[in-house]
């Protein structure tokens, strides 16, 4: 990013802004050296029979609150046409929840053969879609069609897999399949119309990312305290019924338990699941091997500290605290019928000193002074829901709340060192503008302020900051009245330095025939052309944004050519069909023989580093919507 500070800016929050986001799907497709890499070719080598393959989803980061559709089928596509279904039932799912986290949908058997493609059927006629206005609130959004008329019915996204690396299955040998619905490329934004123009692609890339953060629900099959493991029937998201597979979860001595709201640690919460009755539901999240695709838990959950169909449950982020009301803005409702909505207004949570509270990660007691300002919680009582104002209160006197790990993103102020002083510019994904930070700190002055937040960062290594640059903080505030010399301890710091960055652009009047100078089947490089841009034009690093157009020249885009799960696609709007490339000359050569003088661009968005000095954009991944 750029040096020059009157050149960092936050998001722009104006009343009236049009906004290029994303729908976009990324099929990410792994298989086992055993099976070569895939192509075309391997179709011969099939067998009869099946295969395992262990599917999962995402979202990338955007600025939705909520984006929930229904997932209706998810469908492979073999070479000879055949097609191959794989959820086991329609799924609500709000792809804004699954930022940084991959739901693990199945683990069952596929049969064999050579999967070239697939079709996601996505049902908008219930959709609930949101983003924050100019005041930090909530806007419901009314999704359209790309000519103008209100998106009620179903949207097939069709997806073709690179020719040199398709999806091969086989019995006997472990496939990957991995899908990111990345919120940052091809939704437009009207909010002074409260409206969300939907033009949908799927993006595909071969390798996912082995540090993905993977969340599995199931229901407990059976338990192995000897051999450290526990196997679940997967049931996805908030399915209430069927399974899609079974998945052995591997634990480890520092596997952190809750269960039925009490925490252990190790061997003790294995025990202790081993004791819960058949079919509990549970959710663990962990990571999957790179080498044979086995699942190894971080942190379990079962029980009533999953879900109940005797309670409701709140998750949000607290952003004022008087007594023992607390408010919780951009809160999820979980029903107890098994329903959930993300709540516009706010949420009032009752607690006392009866509420339980625990502390994700840790085990021991927690009171209710715990829970703070800024704070992320999940908290479980009897809820009382007013629809008109898209309000609730929930009574967790006799309930609980966990408080779980939450990310602030700031600048950093002043000299770096500990405690370290940011410039708070979103506290878990929200504008600190709505956050009341009055009673917690031990006196009035001593308050947490968002323009000089101080946090306790203990023995993290700091020497990747500089002041005036983005960083961002994961951890816990400090317990309600107790802030003084800081107001939040950190566990885990990422650096400006180590952040992804995003290009985000569009052109305007239905797009561009010059998006592109000078491309040619051969080029190395992506040349951009900013003649004609939309409203959205910009380089951003978590919440802060660089205007493109105060940059001396468009950034030069170039492929990444050390990263293995790179994804390069190309979107055709109207047909609602995309072509993906792990090589960057591929993907070039494909663009400049689509783009062959009639076909505009309306807009790209890429993942990678951006280099001040040379100006360049090295890629890692980068969606191209054709308006064709």
């Amino acid at each position: 990013m750029s040096s020059n500070s009157d050149n960092i800016k936050l998001n722009p929050r104006s009343g009236w802004r049009l906004r290029l986001l994303a729908v976009t799907a990324t099929i990410t497709t792994a298989l086992l050296a055993a099976c070569g890499g895939g192509s075309g070719s391997g179709s011969s080598q099939m067998q009869n029979g099946t295969g395992p393959a262990v599917i999962s989803m995402q979202d990338a980061a955007g600025d939705f609150q909520s984006y929930t559709v229904d997932v209706v089928s998810l469908k492979l596509t073999k070479a000879t046409g055949a097609t191959v279904e794989t959820l086991p039932a329609t799924a609500r799912v709000d792809f804004a929840q699954l930022v940084d986290l991959s739901e693990l949908i199945s683990a069952g058997q596929i049969p064999s053969g050579d999967y070239v493609g697939a079709t996601i059927t996505l049902d908008y006629s219930n959709a609930s879609i949101t983003a924050e206005d100019a005041t930090g609130g909530s806007e419901a959004l009314t999704p359209m069609d790309a000519n103008g008329n209100p998106l009620t019915g179903t949207l097939d996204l069709t997806v073709q897999l690179d020719n040199r690396h398709h999806l091969v299955i086989t019995p006997g040998r472990t496939a990957r399949l991995a899908f990111d619905f990345n919120l940052a490329a091809s939704n437009t934004v009207d909010l002074a119309n409260a409206t969300v123009t939907v033009t949908p692609m799927i993006q595909a890339s071969v390798v996912p990312p082995a540090d993905l953060n993977i969340r599995l629900r199931g229901t407990l099959a059976s338990t192995d305290t000897a051999g450290n493991s526990y196997t679940v029937n997967v049931r996805p998201f908030h399915l209430g019924s069927g399974s899609s597979g079974q998945v052995v979860v591997h634990t480890t001595d520092t596997t952190h338990y809750e269960i039925d709201g009490t925490s252990y640690t190790g061997a003790a919460g294995l025990t202790a699941l081993a004791a819960e009755p058949a079919n509990t539901i549970t959710v663990a999240f962990g990571t999957l091997s790179t080498s044979d695709f086995s699942f190894t838990a971080k942190r379990v959950f079962a029980g009533s500290s999953v879900e109940s169909n005797a309670i409701d449950r709140v998750r949000g982020v607290v952003t004022a605290r008087s007594g023992n009301t607390l408010t919780v803005r951009g809160a999820t409702l979980d029903r107890r019928d098994g329903g959930f909505e993300f709540m516009r207004g706010n949420v009032t949570v009752d607690i006392a000193d009866s509420t339980k509270v625990t502390e994700e990660g840790a085990t021991g007691a927690f009171g209710t002074g715990a829970i703070s300002v800024g704070q992320r919680v999940w908290a479980t009582g009897t809820a009382t829901i007013d629809n008109t104002t898209s309000t609730a209160t929930l009574d967790a006197t006799a309930g609980r709340v966990r408080l779980e790990i939450t990310p602030m993103w700031g600048l950093v102020t002043g000299t770096v060192g500990n405690p370290l002083t940011l410039d708070l510019r979103a506290i878990d994904g929200r504008s600190p503008s709505i956050f009341n930070f009055a009673g917690t700190g031990t006196s009035p002055a001593t308050d947490a302020s968002a323009s000089a937040y101080l946090v306790d960062t203990n023995t993290l290594d700091l020497s990747a900051l500089t002041p005036g640059a983005p960083a961002r903080v994961f951890g816990f505030p400090v317990p309600f009245g107790t802030a003084a010399g800081t107001d939040f301890t950190a566990q885990t710091l990422v650096s400006y330095s180590q952040v992804q960055n995003q290009l985000l652009l569009n052109w305007s009047g239905g797009g561009s025939l010059a998006a592109f100078p000078g491309l040619m089947s051969n080029s190395t490089t992506l040349d951009l052309s900013l003649d004609g841009v939309g409203g959205v034009h910009f380089l951003q690093t978590g919440p802060l944004h660089v205007n493109l157009l105060s940059l001396a020249t468009a950034p030069q885009i170039v492929g990444n050519a050390t990263a293995s799960d790179t994804a390069y696609v190309i979107g055709h709007a109207h047909a609602r069909r995309v072509e993906n490339y792990q090589g960057f000359a591929d993907f070039i050569a494909a663009l400049s023989g689509d783009l062959t003088g009639t076909q505009k661009v309306l807009g790209i968005a890429a993942s990678g580093k951006y280099d001040a000095a040379s100006n360049t954009f090295t890629a890692d991944q980068l969606a191209v919507l054709v308006n064709d």
